[in-house]
C-alpha cells in the first residue's frame, strides 16, 4: 500500500469565480472620503483569514491526485488544444493567412525586391531566425496541448520499467533521491511562463552505475566520477549511474556555421542539455561560437592538470607528493581541502594560510603538518634521503616563516597551542639536535649558514615568547610532552648566546616556574604526579655557565636542590637510575656555581650529607661513573676555592683547613682502587682533583706542602712507573696517535661533521694525558719554572713530546677558521689546547730542554691557545722576555748593542705584552682548569662563537694569537693617547719611544730565528706581516711635530738595523724562486691589506693608511731607502689599481726618489709586478710621464718599461691596434734616446725566469723584424728612427 506523503505539494489553485471588474467597496466609504484606518494589531495572515471568512471561500485541504503524462491514452489529435478566438495563437494564424494571400498576389519582381529589402534591413540570417522562431512556437503549442489533457486521464502501464514516474516511489532510491513535488494539476495555473516551461528529468540509472564511498564524502571541488571502482575492502557502496564522460557533444564547427548544412538540423534532433541545444533554444540569434556564451560549454574532459609552476605539495605526514601522483589521488584522503587547484596535497602557501584559520581543529592540524615538514627540512642539507631535497637552499627562509607562525599561535590553548609549541621545538631544538649535549660555547654562529646576516634565533621576539612560556609553565594545562618541549626550547635558547640566557633569567617567574614544574615535584611521587626531570638541572647549568650575574641569580634556588643530595639513590623515593642522574646533575650545577667562587658554603652547611655522599661514591653500591666524575669535579672546584678564601663570592666561603679536615685527598686516592684501565674518562678527574689539592698545599701547607706531596707520591709513583696508571697513559698515547693520523687523512681544509667523533675521542685522550702531566707538575716542590734534577714520577716524555709536536703542527688549526668548518669546532679542539699548555709547562721543567727549544715551543703553542688561557699566556710571555738576556744571545753568537741591556733589555715591554694578552673584563672566559684568579675574575664559562675569533679582524678577544702579535708594543705607541698601559705604568718606568721599538724588534727577530732554527716554519711571520710591522715604526712620526730629524725613531741606527735584518728573508735576493714566472695564482699568505685589519679594524681601510704612509714619505723621508722599499709591496698587480694610481699618478714626483734595486724589493715573486699587463690608461700614462721626466732608476724603471713595452709590441701581448700605435708614437716623440732604446729593445719571458736589466735589453731574435714592421704602421718617420736600433746586432 502506497504511503501518503507527509508534506504535500504546494499548488496554485484556480480562483473560485471569475474576477469581476473593480468596484468601490461600501465599507471603504467614510464621512471624510478617506479609507477607514486599520490597526496593525493583527498580522497580515489574520486579516487574510478574516477576509476569506467574509467571502465564504474555503481552501481545499485534499492533495490532488497527480498522474504521469505518459499514462494518458489519448490520440494526438484529441490532445491538440483548440485556440480560443481571443488567444494569441488565433491572432497569429489570422496574420499568417493574410500575409500568405498578400504574397501570392505579388509578382516575382515584387517578391525579389521585398526579399532584398529584408536582407538589407535584418541581415542574411533572418531566414534562419524566423525558421527557429516558428519551430519553437510549434513545439510550445504541442507541449501546452499535452499538459492540458493530463488531468482526468486514465493511467496506463509504463513503457519502460527502469524509468521512475513522478509520484511513484522506488525502494532502491529512498536513501539517495529526494522526493519530488508533483506537477500542477491544471494547465491554467498562474505559474509564470518561464517556470511553466521547465521540466524535471532523471537519467536512466541502474544500481551498478556510479559509486560513492560511505564515510568519505568527496570534496566540493572534486567530482565523484574520478573515484576508482570500489573494491571489497571499501565496504558497502551505492550506485548512482554510469559515467559517460564530459566530452562536449556539440556538432563540429564546420557543421554549425550559419547558413551551412547544419541549419537544417532541428532543435528536437539535438541531445537535450548540450551546449548547442541550449544555444538554439535560448539564444537563437547568437553565432555558434560566440565568446560570450563560453559559460554554457561543458567542462573539458578530466585530464592531468598541469600547475603553472612546480610547487611542492605535502600529504598530512609532511611527505612531499610527486607531481605525477598529486593529480591522481582520490579525494577521500583529505588532501584536496586547500584553496586552489585540483591537485592532491597542500603547498607551503596553503599550509601557512590555513595555519591562521579561525577553526581551531584546522589550525592545529596545519601547525602539526608544519612541524612534520620542519622535522624533515632540518635534515635536507645533511642527508637528502631524510630531508626534502625539493626545498634545498630554502631552509633558512622557511625556518624563519615557521618560527613566526609558531610564535603567533603559541599563546593559544589546547591543541592549537600544543601544536604551535611542537613547531617551535622542531625549528629551534630538533633543527640542531647534534648540539643538545654541547657545553662550553655560545652557538650564535650555528644558524647563520652561509650568510653573515643576523641569525634566525637572534631575531626571535623573546620579550613576547618568554613571558608566554613562564605563564604556560605556571598553569601547566598542556600535555607533559609539550611542557618538556618548552623546557628544551629554553635550553636551546640559553645555548644560543649569553645575551639570551640573561634575558631568560630576567623574565619574572620563568626560572622559578621551571624549577617548580620540573624539579620540585611531590615526594613521595604517586601515579598521578610527574617525576622530576634531570634536563631541567642541565638547563640551569647552561644558564649559570653563561655569565657570573646569571649564576648569582641561581644561588638562592640552589638550596631547594639539596633534596636530591640528602636522599641518596638507594633510599630515594624515585627510581635508582633517575635518582642517580638527578644527584649527578645537581653536583654539576654546584660545580658550575663554584667556578665563580659561589655557593661553596654548602659544603659546610650540608657537611653531614656530603660525607654520606662520599661514603656512597666509594662503596660498591655506586656503579655510576658519571656520578663519580661529577663528585670528583666538585671536590676539585671546592678545593680551588679554598686556595685563597678571599677570592670566593662572598669571601671565606670555604677554608683550607676544612678541606684538610674533611680528608678529601684520601677519598680521591681511594677512588683509584675502585676503577680499572677501562675507565679512562674517570682517571683525569682523579688526577685533577689530587693535583688541585697539592697546588693548594703548596700555598697553604707546611713547608710548601711537602708532607702532602710525599703522601700522594707514595700512592701513585709505582703505578705510573709500571702499574695501572702507566697502562692508562700508554693506551691514551697510542689511541691519540692513531686518531690524529685518521684526522689527517679525513680533513679537507676544514673541520666537517664527519670529523666530530674523531675529535671527541681525541679530546678524551688529551684530557687523560693533560691530567697526568698536571699531577706531575703539582708534585714538584717549586712552582717556579726551573729544570728538575729528576721528575717526581715517570711518564713517557718522548712519546708525549712527539704527540704534542704532531698536534701543534696539524692542519686542523688552519682549517678551524674556514667558512666550511662547523661553527663550534673550537670547543672540540680545546682539550688539545689544554694538553699543549700542560706540555709547555712540563717542557720548561724538564732537564735536557734548552732555553731556545722551549722558546720555540712557546711561540708555537701560544698560537694554539683559546680564550680562557690568558693567565698562562701572560706567564709564558713574561718567561720568554726574561729568557732573552745578553748572555743568552751572546752564547749563540748574536751581537746585540750594549745600550739595550743598559736600559733594561726586554723588561721594558713586558707591561705591553701582558696587556695585549689580557681579556677585557666583560669577556673573560674561565679556563678549563679553574684557578684562584679565574674564580674571582671570570665573567663567563663559555667560549665565544667562532666568528668572534676570526684571525684577520680587530677582536675583543686577545686569544688565539696571530704570528705578528709580538708587534703589539708598537700598537700601544701608535695609540698612546687611549692605551690603558700608559695609564697604569709604574712610576719607575722611564723608557723612550725608541727604546720600546728596539726591544720590540729584538723580540721579533729572536722569535723568527729560534722558530727557523727548530724548523717550525709554519709559525714564522709572513712577508706581509713583517712589512706591515715595519710600516708601524715609520708611522710613529705621523702627526708628530719634531724640529730635528734625528729624533725620528726610524732613523735610529739600531732600529734601522733590526728592521733591515727582519726584512732580509723577504727580499727578492733571498731566494731564486722570486725570479720565476708566471706568478703564483694562489697565495698561501694573507695580503697586506688583510693583515692590516688586525690593527686598523674594518672601519679604516688599508688604502687610507697607505695614503698617509705615502704622504709621510714625501714630507720627511729624504729618500730613506728602507722607507722607499716599504712603498712598493702594494704596487703589485695582485692589489687594486688604486694604489698604483695614487703613487704613480698623484705622487709622480716621488718616483724619482725611489732607487730600490730589483733584488731589494720586498716580494716573493718579481713577476707579481709585471704580470698581468697593466690595462689602466691613467697608470700607463703615469709610467710614460715618469720615464720621460726622469730620472727613474732601479726596480720602478723596470716596471714602467715593462708595462709600456707590453702595451706596444704584439710579441709581448699587445693587440697592435690604434692605441698601441699612438703609444709608440708618444714614446718616440717625447722620450729620450735611452727611454726609446729600452722600450724598443725590451724583451721578457712569459714563462720561466725573469730577465733583469741589462739582460732584458740585449736579446736577439726574429722579433726585431716584426717590431720594425709594426713601427712602419705608425709612420715612415717612426720606422726610420727605430730602424737602426732594431737592425743592429
Amino acid at each position: 500500500m502506497a504511503q501518503s506523503s507527509l508534506v504535500g505539494s504546494i499548488l496554485e489553485r484556480k480562483p473560485a469565480a471569475k474576477p469581476s471588474a473593480p468596484s468601490v467597496h461600501s465599507q471603504a466609504t467614510t464621512k471624510t472620503g478617506f479609507p477607514a484606518a486599520q490597526h496593525r494589531s493583527q498580522s497580515a495572515f489574520a486579516r487574510a483569514r478574516r477576509d476569506a471568512q467574509k467571502t465564504g471561500g474555503e481552501r481545499s485541504r485534499e492533495v490532488p491526485v497527480v498522474q504521469s503524462s505518459s499514462s494518458l491514452n489519448l490520440p494526438v489529435s484529441e490532445r491538440k488544444p483548440a485556440s480560443s478566438p481571443g488567444s494569441a495563437d488565433s491572432w497569429r494564424e489570422q496574420m499568417e493567412e493574410e500575409n500568405l494571400r498578400q504574397v501570392q498576389s505579388m509578382t516575382e519582381e515584387e517578391r525579389e525586391q521585398e526579399r532584398v529589402e529584408i536582407l538589407e534591413k535584418f541581415g542574411p540570417n533572418v531566414a534562419e531566425v524566423l525558421r527557429k522562431a516558428r519551430a519553437a512556437r510549434e513545439g510550445k503549442r504541442e507541449d501546452s496541448g499535452s499538459e492540458k489533457q493530463e488531468v482526468g486521464a486514465t493511467p496506463s502501464p509504463p513503457s519502460s520499467p527502469s524509468r521512475p514516474r513522478i509520484g511513484e516511489r522506488t525502494r532502491s532510491y529512498n536513501s539517495i533521491l529526494r522526493p519530488s513535488s508533483p506537477p500542477p494539476t491544471s494547465a491554467s495555473s498562474s505559474r509564470p511562463p518561464s517556470r511553466a516551461e521547465r521540466k524535471i528529468r532523471f537519467a536512466d540509472v541502474t544500481p551498478g552505475d556510479i559509486h560513492v564511498y560511505e564515510s568519505a564524502p568527496p570534496s566540493p571541488r572534486r567530482k565523484a566520477l574520478a573515484l576508482p571502482s570500489p573494491s571489497d575492502s571499501d565496504g558497502p557502496t551505492v550506485s548512482l549511474g554510469v559515467w559517460r564522460g564530459s566530452t562536449p557533444k556539440t556538432l563540429p564547427r564546420e557543421a554549425v556555421t550559419p547558413g551551412g548544412p547544419a541549419d537544417d538540423v532541428k532543435v528536437d534532433s539535438l541531445e537535450e542539455g548540450t551546449p548547442e541545444d541550449i544555444r538554439r533554444r535560448f539564444f537563437p540569434t547568437a553565432p555558434a561560437h560566440d565568446p560570450s556564451l563560453e559559460w554554457i560549454q561543458s567542462a573539458p574532459e578530466q585530464e592531468l592538470e598541469v600547475e603553472a609552476e612546480a610547487t611542492v605539495r605535502f600529504d598530512l605526514t609532511g611527505t612531499p607528493i610527486p607531481a605525477h601522483i598529486s593529480s591522481k589521488l582520490p579525494t577521500h584522503l583529505g588532501l584536496h581541502h586547500h584553496a586552489e587547484g585540483s591537485h592532491a596535497g597542500y603547498t607551503l602557501e596553503d599550509i601557512f594560510l590555513l595555519s591562521r584559520s579561525t577553526v581551531p581543529a584546522q589550525r592545529a592540524s596545519m601547525l602539526g603538518l608544519l612541524a612534520k615538514i620542519a622535522h624533515k627540512l632540518a635534515r635536507t642539507s645533511a642527508d637528502s634521503k631524510r630531508g626534502i631535497p625539493e626545498l634545498a637552499g630554502q631552509e633558512l627562509p622557511l625556518r624563519k616563516r615557521m618560527l613566526a607562525t609558531g610564535v603567533e599561535a603559541m599563546a593559544e590553548r589546547a591543541s592549537v597551542g600544543a601544536r604551535a609549541i611542537e613547531l617551535l621545538w622542531e625549528c629551534i631544538v630538533w633543527w640542531d639536535e647534534g648540539v643538545l649535549s654541547l657545553d662550553g660555547v655560545e652557538l650564535r654562529d650555528l644558524d647563520l649558514g652561509i650568510s653573515t646576516a643576523e641569525g634566525v634565533l637572534s631575531t626571535l621576539p623573546l620579550d613576547y615568547m618568554l613571558p608566554q612560556i613562564a605563564n604556560t609553565l605556571a598553569v601547566g594545562d598542556l600535555p607533559p610532552q609539550t611542557l618538556v618541549q618548552l623546557l628544551e626550547i629554553l635550553h636551546r635558547l640559553a645555548q644560543h648566546s649569553n645575551a639570551n640566557a640573561t634575558t631568560i633569567v630576567s623574565i619574572k617567574g620563568l626560572i622559578a616556574n621551571t624549577i617548580q614544574r620540573f624539579l620540585l615535584t611531590p615526594i613521595p611521587p604517586t601515579a598521578d604526579t610527574p617525576l622530576p626531570n634531570p634536563f631541567a638541572l642541565k638547563f640551569l647549568r647552561t644558564v649559570a655557565s653563561s655569565s657570573r650575574e646569571n649564576a648569582s641569580a641561581l644561588v638562592d634556588p640552589a638550596d631547594s636542590l639539596l633534596r636530591f643530595v640528602i636522599t641518596l639513590p638507594p633510599s630515594s623515593p624515585f627510581d635508582p637510575t633517575l635518582a642517580t642522574i638527578l644527584l649527578s646533575e645537581t653536583l654539576q650545577l654546584y660545580t658550575m656555581l663554584g667556578s665563580y667562587g659561589m655557593y661553596a658554603h654548602v659544603a659546610t652547611t650540608a657537611q653531614e650529607h656530603f660525607m654520606q655522599l662520599n661514603r656512597y661514591v666509594l662503596s660498591s653500591e655506586c656503579q655510576s661513573q658519571p656520578l663519580r666524575r661529577a663528585w670528583l669535579r666538585l671536590l676539585e672546584t671546592w678545593t680551588i676555592c679554598a686556595h685563597d678564601p678571599h677570592r670566593t663570592t662572598p669571601s671565606h666561603e670555604i677554608l683550607w683547613s676544612q678541606v684538610v679536615g674533611w680528608g678529601w685527598i684520601d677519598d680521591v686516592l681511594a677512588v683509584r682502587e675502585r676503577i680499572s684501565e677501562k675507565d679512562e674518562e674517570l682517571w683525569p678527574f682523579v688526577w685533577n682533583a689530587a693535583a688541585a689539592f697539592l697546588e693548594g698545599a703548596r700555598i697553604n701547607g707546611l713547608r710548601n706542602g711537602e708532607e702532602e706531596r710525599s703522601a700522594v707520591l707514595v700512592a701513585v709513583k709505582d703505578s705510573f712507573a709500571n702499574g695501572l696508571e702507566r697502562r692508562v697513559v700508554d693506551a691514551a698515547l697510542k689511541d691519540a696517535h692513531d686518531l690524529l693520523s685518521k684526522l689527517s687523512l679525513g680533513i679537507r681544509q676544514a673541520i666537517i661533521p664527519a670529523d666530530i667523533p674523531i675529535l671527541q675521542r681525541l679530546g678524551r685522550h688529551a684530557n687523560t694525558l693533560a691530567g697526568a702531566i698536571r699531577l706531575l707538575l703539582a708534585c714538584t716542590p717549586r712552582s717556579t719554572p726551573e729544570p728538575l734534577p729528576e721528575p717526581p714520577f715517570l711518564l713517557p716524555f718522548a712519546d708525549i713530546s712527539s704527540l704534542c709536536a704532531a698536534i701543534t703542527n696539524h692542519p686542523l688549526w688552519s682549517g678551524l677558521y674556514t667558512p666550511e668548518s662547523i661553527p663550534y669546532a673550537h670547543v672540540l679542539c680545546r682539550p688539545l689546547s689544554t694538553l699543549l699548555a700542560c706540555y709547555l709547562q712540563l717542557s720548561q721543567n724538564m732537564p735536557g730542554v734548552s732555553p731556545d727549544l722551549w722558546m720555540a715551543q712557546a711561540f708555537a703553542i701560544l698560537s694554539r691557545l683559546f680564550p680562557g688561557d690568558e693567565e698562562l699566556a701572560q706567564r709564558t710571555a713574561v718567561a720568554i722576555a726574561e729568557t732573552i738576556t745578553e748572555d743568552f744571545l751572546r752564547s749563540r753568537g748574536w751581537a746585540i748593542p750594549e745600550v739595550i741591556w743598559q736600559r733594561g733589555g726586554l723588561n721594558i715591554i713586558i707591561p705591553f705584552l701582558k696587556h695585549s694578552l689580557r681579556a677585557k673584563p666583560e669577556s673573560r672566559v674561565g679556563p678549563t682548569w679553574m684557578t684562584p684568579q679565574s674564580i674571582s675574575l671570570a665573567s663567563t664559562q663559555r667560549l665565544p662563537p667562532l666568528s668572534a675569533l676570526t684571525p684577520n679582524e680587530r677582536r675583543d678577544q686577545s686569544l688565539p694569537l696571530m704570528r705578528d702579535w709580538l708587534f703589539s708594543p708598537l700598537d700601544h705607541l701608535l695609540r698612546s693617547g687611549e692605551s690603558e698601559v700608559f695609564k697604569n705604568l709604574p712610576s719607575s718606568w722611564d723608557a723612550s719611544e725608541a727604546e720600546v721599538v728596539r726591544a720590540t724588534l729584538l723580540l721579533v727577530r729572536v722569535s723568527q730565528e729560534v722558530l727557523k732554527f727548530h724548523q717550525l716554519h709554519s709559525f714564522l711571520m709572513t712577508r706581509e706581516e713583517a712589512a706591515f710591522g715595519c710600516m708601524k715604526v715609520f708611522m710613529l712620526e705621523h702627526g708628530q711635530q719634531q724640529s730635528d730629524s734625528q729624533e725620528e725613531v726610524f732613523r735610529d741606527s739600531i732600529v734601522e738595523r733590526f728592521m733591515t735584518d727582519l726584512l732580509a728573508p723577504f727580499s727578492a735576493s733571498a731566494s731564486a724562486k722570486t725570479l720565476k714566472t708566471p706568478p703564483p695564482s694562489m697565495h698561501t699568505s694573507d695580503s697586506i691589506d688583510t693583515v692590516a685589519k688586525r690593527f686598523l679594524g674594518s672601519a679604516v681601510p688599508f688604502y687610507q693608511w697607505y695614503t698617509d704612509f705615502v704622504g709621510l714619505y714625501d714630507s720627511i723621508s729624504f729618500a730613506h731607502p728602507l722607507f722607499a722599499r716599504l712603498l712598493l709591496p702594494p704596487l703589485s698587480m695582485r692589489y687594486p689599481v688604486d694604489y698604483r694610481k695614487y703613487l704613480w699618478a698623484d705622487f709622480n714626483h716621488v718616483m724619482r726618489t725611489i732607487r730600490v734595486p730589483p733584488e731589494a724589493v720586498i716580494t716573493g715573486s718579481i713577476a707579481e709586478f709585471l704580470w698581468p699587463v697593466e690595462t689602466d690608461a691613467e697608470v700607463i700614462g703615469a709610467y710614460l710621464r715618469a720615464l720621460v721626466k726622469g730620472p727613474l732608476d732601479g726596480f720602478v724603471r723596470l716596471v714602467a718599461v715593462h708595462h709600456i713595452a707590453c702595451r706596444v709590441w704584439p710579441d709581448l701581448g699587445s693587440d697592435g691596434q690604434e692605441k698601441a700605435q699612438k703609444l709608440l708614437r708618444a714614446v718616440v716623440d717625447q722620450g729620450g734616446h735611452q727611454v726609446i732604446r729600452e722600450i724598443v729593445l725590451y724583451r721578457q719571458n712569459r714563462e720561466g725566469i725573469i730577465m733583469l736589466p741589462p739582460a732584458c735589453f740585449e736579446q736577439q731574435g726574429e722579433w726585431r723584424s716584426s717590431r720594425l714592421e709594426f713601427a712602419g704602421k705608425c709612420g715612415t718617420e717612426v720606422r726610420e728612427r727605430l730602424k737602426n736600433l732594431l737592425e743592429s746586432e
